[in-house]
């Protein structure tokens, strides 16, 4: 039995993707979705579970204050209490918040983040 199948059909979730991001190393941020974030794209939710689908490359993620864990290109990492964290290339780059680095999209189609030193 496949546990998270399971969990996944008894749970009614609602939400989507609103923001596509491209880094290149070297990079470091710092994230925490708002409900006012998502307010462009659905409702104001009563709750956020932010998520980061990893498409290639790998990332160090932190939830603050904890130890690094990496996530490598196919995974999918979930904050179900939306705790604020860190996304980076490598240990010690000085992080920047993400909020500043995103650029609305003209179609309205997704958000989108380019960021880093170009490797």
């Amino acid at each position: 039995m496949d546990v998270v199948a399971e969990v996944l059909r008894s749970v009614r979730l609602s939400g989507g993707i609103f923001l596509d991001a491209h880094f290149s190393h070297p990079w470091c941020v710092t994230s925490k979705i708002t409900p006012e974030d998502c307010r462009p794209f659905l409702a104001t939710p009563a709750q956020v579970i932010a998520y980061h689908f990893i498409i290639e490359g790998r990332a160090l993620l932190a939830i603050d204050g904890g130890r690094d864990i990496e996530v490598h290109a196919g995974e999918v990492v979930l904050l179900p209490r939306n705790d604020g964290h860190t996304l980076a290339s490598a240990r010690g780059i000085a992080a920047i918040s993400a909020d500043g680095l995103i650029q609305p999209s003209q179609d309205g189609g997704l958000a989108r983040i380019f960021h880093g030193g170009g490797g």
